[in-house]
C-alpha cells in the first residue's frame, strides 16, 4: 500500500508562490519541500539568501513533518513554574520558530511540509502559509 505523498509538480508550484511572497515582502529566501517521511522532495534558495537559511528552511520543515503542526505552534513562551519543553535531546534538526507548515492532501492527510528561511520568524511563517495556501 502506498501513502500519500507531496509530488515534485506540486512542491514546484509550493517553492514559486513562496518565491512571488518572498520578493513582495523584499526577501531572499531558502524554501525546502519534505514529503511525509521527511525526505526532501524540492529545495531552492533565493539568489543573495544567506547561506544560514538552508540548514534552518530544512529543519523548520522537518520539524512540521515531525509534529504535524506549523513549527511556530511548539514555540510557546516560557512560563515561571511551568516545565519547559525542549528538544536538546533530539538528532533530528528540529527548530521551533515560524517558517515550517504541513502540507495537507484534499483529505487533510499529511504529505509533506514546507521551510522558509531568509527573515523574521514572522516574515517566514507569512511566507510558507501563502505558498501552501
Amino acid at each position: 500500500m502506498s501513502h500519500p505523498t507531496i509530488t515534485l509538480e506540486a512542491a514546484g508550484r509550493i517553492i514559486d508562490a513562496g518565491q512571488e511572497k518572498a520578493r513582495d515582502l523584499g526577501l531572499n529566501a531558502v524554501l525546502a519541500v519534505l514529503d511525509a517521511g521527511s525526505n526532501l522532495v524540492a529545495f531552492e534558495r533565493m539568489d543573495g539568501a544567506w547561506l544560514a537559511s538552508n540548514d534552518l528552511a530544512l529543519a523548520k520543515s522537518r520539524t512540521s513533518v515531525m509534529f504535524e503542526a506549523p513549527s511556530e505552534a511548539l514555540n510557546a513562551p516560557l512560563q515561571i513554574g511551568e516545565p519547559v519543553p525542549h528538544f536538546d535531546h533530539t538528532n533530528g534538526g528540529l527548530l521551533l520558530m515560524g517558517g515550517g507548515v504541513p502540507i495537507l492532501d484534499e483529505n487533510g492527510r499529511l504529505i509533506g511540509a514546507l521551510g522558509v528561511s531568509g527573515g523574521t520568524p514572522e516574515q517566514d511563517a507569512e511566507i510558507a502559509r501563502t505558498a501552501v495556501g
